[in-house]
């Protein structure tokens, strides 16, 4: 959770630093990317040690593996992150681009199914993790729309052809931002269910509001 805390914060500060032109924000995402990285090898480190130390089996040994999992992808997250706050760094050396406020709604979508993944995690609620995979749906529409009104605005702008590249590249982690959600989501269900729900596999059925499984009759 302290992870998924410093990554969603990172991600957050890296937007700001660009839509705000705040260079210190985007240093110090830069900089807080290195505690993302040394939590990420601390899970990995006490989950191998569980295993070796309690040989755990069924449903502890999948919430070990899920948690390892997830942190990986906590870690990529941070990067994306990474990766907007060098790309805002050097828009913030130009004249701003009026479409920059384009992002905002990719942003919104997929830090809130960043949220929602970690809470599910959290929570073990599985309707809130199977429902970020249609959300996900909804957010690579608004990217590809938004994508395609910055190409647009590129081609009828060559003098700033690197800027616009670089928005087009802010724009792209933030879509990946919610894969890694969708991902996590998918851990979630695994956990809990034992069910894969990779690449189009099966989804479990929900028996209650609260998420419970019935692994047994997956759904259609």
């Amino acid at each position: 959770m302290k992870m998924a805390s410093f990554a969603q914060q990172n991600v957050t500060n890296a937007v700001a630093g660009l839509t705000e032109r705040n260079t210190d924000l985007c240093n110090q995402v830069i900089a807080d990317d290195d505690e993302v990285d040394q939590l990420e090898k601390r899970v990995d480190l006490e989950g191998l040690q569980l295993i070796m130390k309690f040989s755990p089996v069924a449903t502890d040994l999948r919430r070990i593996l899920t948690t390892m999992k997830i942190g990986q992808q906590l870690e990529r997250v941070s990067d994306e992150a990474v990766s907007i706050a060098r790309r805002a760094r050097k828009m913030n050396s130009h004249p701003p681009l009026p479409e920059a406020h384009l992002i905002q709604s990719v942003y919104d979508l997929a830090v809130a199914m960043l949220r929602d993944g970690v809470m599910a995690f959290n929570t073990g609620n599985l309707k809130l993790a199977l429902a970020l995979e249609d959300r996900d749906e909804f957010l690579d529409e608004t990217y590809a729309e938004t994508a395609r009104r910055m190409t647009k605005r590129l081609e009828e702008d060559v003098g700033n052809i690197d800027d616009y590249v670089d928005l087009l590249t802010v724009l792209r982690a933030l879509e990946r931002v919610g894969d890694h959600a969708v991902n996590i989501a998918e851990d979630v269900v695994y956990a809990e269910t034992a069910v894969d729900i990779r690449h189009g596999g099966e989804r479990p059925t929900i028996t209650n509001g609260e998420g419970t499984p019935d692994a047994a009759n997956p759904s259609p």
